[in-house]
Parts: C-alpha cells; sequence; structure tokens
C-alpha cells in the first residue's frame, strides 16, 4: 500500500518521553524525584514497585492528568503541555484499575 511505508515510519518515530521529573503531593515530600524515561510505540514497557511507590502517579503524570513540578514529558518529541486535551486524548489512553466516578453521580448497581 502507499501510505504504509509513512505509517510505519510515524509509528516508529512515537515515543513517550520524561526528563527530570518531579511530582510531589505534599511539598517537600515528592513522590516523583529527577526520574527519566522512555517508552516507545509497539514496544511493552512495565512500571513495577511496592505499593505507594509512585506508580500511579507516575501514569498520571506521564498522560498529562497530573502537573510535574519540574521536568517535561514528550509525546513524539513534542512538550506534552502543548497538545489540546483532544488531540492528546486521541494519541494516549490510562485506565485506572478502579475507575471512579464523578462526585454526586449515583450507580444502580454495585459500582
Amino acid at each position: 500500500m502507499a501510505g504504509e511505508g509513512s505509517a510505519r515510519a510515524a509509528t516508529a518515530a512515537a515515543s513517550l518521553e520524561a526528563e527530570g521529573l518531579r511530582f510531589a503531593y505534599t511539598p517537600g515530600e515528592p513522590v516523583l524525584a529527577g526520574l527519566s524515561m522512555t517508552a516507545r510505540a509497539g514496544r511493552l514497557t512495565a512500571v513495577l514497585g511496592p505499593n505507594g511507590s509512585g506508580k500511579t502517579t507516575l501514569l498520571k503524570v506521564l498522560v498529562g492528568l497530573l502537573a510535574p513540578s519540574a521536568g517535561e514529558v514528550r509525546l513524539s518529541g513534542r512538550p506534552l503541555a502543548s497538545y489540546r486535551r483532544a488531540d492528546l486524548a486521541r494519541r494516549v489512553a490510562y485506565v485506572p484499575r478502579r475507575p471512579s466516578r464523578p462526585s454526586g453521580s449515583r450507580c444502580s448497581r454495585r459500582c
């Protein structure tokens, strides 16, 4: 197919990179401190660690749900903060372990 080569090149170039990430819920108590990593498209990347070590916080920072206090997250070389939310949602997904529902909403079955 004509566009197949360019689609492969775009996928090969896609990556999610973090450089020097810092994040703290409470000032002076960092959850992430100077973290750098790269996850490439088409490759499996695992985040492992004990309970409370910051795995979920890292994922939320990587997808833009939390803003780092220092450092930068880039998607295909472009700063994550420069994406419009709709454009970012087309490229990155986050499915929480326990989905939350908006406050004040009710469920007709067990949530």
